[in-house]
């Protein structure tokens, strides 16, 4: 089979693989049709039940979703196929289009469309050594996750437009998603059943989304073939100069099936569920309350099940891992959101000193504040440099521990919530004035900051807490929710004996256990933070009476 030239996989070896594709399609099909009626629970639980967490305490307005673009301007891009730099014009949006960037041509985005990059899946750095020699400097590569797909290599004109332009990137490669189901039900357990499947698989570790459902799903499947069948067939290939060119035959023409079958399992699955969605949703709000009641007793049964296991290892690992995280990242998060309430104080005082916010040029002066929120060389940049420096000094400290993520992902999060706080303090602001016309605008503005100093005491603890969970959840997930699963499998018994119709459908008893396991987990490092929050009220309390406004009591 592998010293010929023909096609390296016979029939036995196809079969093979035919047979892996529709296990596999079968096993999301069966996860997909438990996550969705799971997720019409969950979402009818949460009308009857709410969850609250710390950010509902938040008292600045919600702002919406920024609509205007990061970045413009005139780039080089390498095309995919001719291989030829060619001059276009980009524009990165806003979170309220998903942070896609299109490229035009010519000098404006009047010019016809060219392209679009939907960075879900990248991750941005600059050009190495070898292709700063071939492509020359100041450049931008977009590298997928995934080798399978494409990398984007753009030049800007200077070092400096570079750095610009990598922050626009950078954060569009974290916050952009991939295209999803206009249901957002549909959506959600699509997400949940690729995750169980990829874990029925064994397919482990961090996985970054792209492409369309019916893309990701094929992603999973191929690198399920990868490893047990392809990269046998591709070591048997003879070397020699036809091996590379038979290598591509072979995952272009594996690709081309798979893309094909996991289209229609997926159409299939998705129509599927739209045909039963209304009978499922209302046998869900029939069946809610005894489901709540019932749910609650299991739970309890769950925390007797899992408290010998998850106990120890929240007193071993737990405390293993709070004590450095504590000291690298809470105290550079307190001054950060602390000089992000100060700069915006202060910038905003001088603008109405100004009188930018005066008669017509208010809406203006308001949109290009919103704007500023995001620029690392603005009012608020001081407390993006503190977040930078953690990322590319301290948090080296405790790379070791990272096994739930990365420092960039630590440094993303950070960031994403000092900008929530900042354009909610803009849009409070604009709001507020808004609707008390002639009102003197520094006692507004006094009045907001407040608000932001106290939302600053929310989002500390948030930024904290969310930061430990990352870090915590695979270590939790393979010392306790996998070993927890054994133990509470006597429980579905139970759940098969309560005499109510379709019960043991609806309940989920690992979905169940994840949420307890999380509960537990939740109130465990609200303990923890609960010691460390004087350290914030004073650090805050001191920032506010700098710059000369009461906080919200915090």
């Amino acid at each position: 089979m592998g010293g010929s030239m023909g096609n390296p996989i016979d029939d036995a070896t196809q079969q093979r693989i035919n047979d892996r594709i529709k296990e596999v399609l079968a096993t999301f099909g069966t996860e997909f049709s438990k996550a969705y009626t799971q997720v019409v629970i969950n979402n009818a639980k949460a009308e009857l039940t709410p969850e609250s967490s710390l950010e509902d305490e938040l008292k600045l307005d919600d702002a919406p979703l920024p609509e205007q673009p990061l970045k413009t301007g005139m780039l080089v891009k390498r095309g995919d196929v001719n291989k030829n730099w060619k001059n276009r014009y980009f524009v990165a949006y806003n979170a309220k289009d998903n942070f896609r960037i299109d490229y035009h041509d010519g000098t404006d985005e009047k010019g016809k469309l060219k392209g679009s990059i939907n960075c879900a899946g990248y991750y941005a750095s600059e050009f190495n050594s070898d292709e700063v020699a071939e492509y020359g400097e100041s450049g931008i590569k977009l590298v997928p996750w995934s080798y399978r797909r494409r990398t984007w290599y753009i030049k800007c004109g200077d070092a400096t437009l570079r750095n610009e332009w990598m922050d626009v990137f950078r954060t569009a490669c974290w916050k952009a998603r991939p295209p999803s189901d206009e249901n957002k039900t549909i959506a959600e357990a699509f997400d949940i059943a690729l995750r169980n499947t990829r874990w029925k698989c064994w397919i482990w570790g961090w996985y970054y989304g792209a492409g369309t459902e019916a893309e990701r799903l094929g992603e999973l499947l191929l690198d399920v073939l990868d490893r047990d069948i392809i990269n046998e067939v591709i070591g048997n290939i003879v070397e020699g100069p036809a091996k590379s060119m038979t290598v591509d035959l072979v995952r272009k023409t594996i690709s081309s099936t798979v893309n094909a079958a996991c289209s229609s399992a997926w159409v299939s699955s998705a129509a599927a569920v739209r045909s039963v969605s209304d009978k499922i949703q209302s046998q869900v709000k029939d069946l809610m309350n005894p489901i709540i009641e019932k749910q609650n007793n299991l739970k309890e049964m769950i925390v007797g099940r899992v408290s010998g296991t998850i106990d120890p290892f929240l007193a071993d690992k737990g405390s293993a891992l709070f004590t450095p995280v504590l000291r690298v990242v809470f105290r550079p998060v307190i001054r950060a959101f602390t000089e992000a309430a100060k700069g915006f104080h202060k910038h905003v005082s001088q603008l109405i000193k100004d009188n930018e916010f005066s008669g017509d040029r208010f809406r203006s002066t308001l949109n290009r504040l919103d704007w500023q929120m995001d620029w690392w060389s603005g009012p608020v940049g001081e407390a993006y440099q503190i977040v930078y420096r953690m990322y590319t000094s301290d948090l080296n400290e405790i790379l070791s521990l990272l096994a739930g993520g990365s420092s960039s992902m630590i440094y993303n999060m950070c960031m994403d919530k000092l900008k929530v706080v900042l354009h909610r303090a803009v849009y409070t602001f604009g709001a507020r004035a808004t609707e008390t016309s002639g009102a003197d605008l520094s006692q507004i503005l006094s009045h907001v900051t407040g608000l932001l100093f106290h939302d600053c005491f929310i989002m500390v603890q948030s930024t904290v807490k969310q930061i430990l969970n990352g870090l915590l959840s695979p270590m939790i997930t393979e010392n306790v929710i996998n070993p927890a699963g054994a133990l509470i499998a006597p429980l579905q018994e139970t759940i098969d004996s309560i005499p109510i119709p379709g019960l043991s459908v609806l309940l989920d008893l690992n979905a169940l256990l994840e949420e307890t396991v999380g509960d537990i987990t939740d109130n465990a490092l609200t303990a923890v933070l609960r010691g460390s929050l004087n350290e914030v009220r004073s650090a805050l309390n001191d920032a506010s009476l700098e710059v000369g406004v009461s906080a919200v009591s915090l």
